[in-house]
């Protein structure tokens, strides 16, 4: 069953590669996320989808350190400042969870080794 997407799916790829998000896209194309995340997520397309998003996440971790770095010094904006980039660091993280998530997969020798970031230990 051919998808109402499919005469857009460059469109899609390269909206994911702008950074946009899934509803600015389903929003765009006028359907239901159900219907953006159904077509994204078929074998067809999920390794170019999955591509776009992986580099699109680039763009948010850039946006991390500018939103920092152009931060006025007084104390309210710089914790608004903080409070973005940590949400564009997670989004990043979503998007391209091997290079930007919280746990990381060092491989070599006989076993992997994982570190998650948000442990305790």
């Amino acid at each position: 069953m051919a998808s109402i997407l499919e005469p857009h799916a460059d469109e899609i790829s390269e909206m994911l590669l702008e950074g946009k998000t899934f509803r600015y896209i389903a929003n765009h194309l006028k359907c239901g996320l159900s219907t953006l995340h159904d077509f994204i997520s078929r074998d067809e397309h999920s390794a170019r989808m999955r591509a776009a998003l992986e580099i699109s996440a680039e763009s948010y971790a850039d946006l991390a350190e500018q939103v920092l770095l152009l931060a006025e010094k007084d104390k309210i904006e710089m914790t608004r400042a903080r409070e973005l980039a940590q949400h564009y660091r997670w989004k990043a993280g979503k998007r391209n969870p091997k290079k930007y998530g919280d746990k990381t997969i060092i491989e070599g020798g006989d076993k992997p080794i994982i570190i998650d970031f948000n442990s305790e230990d």
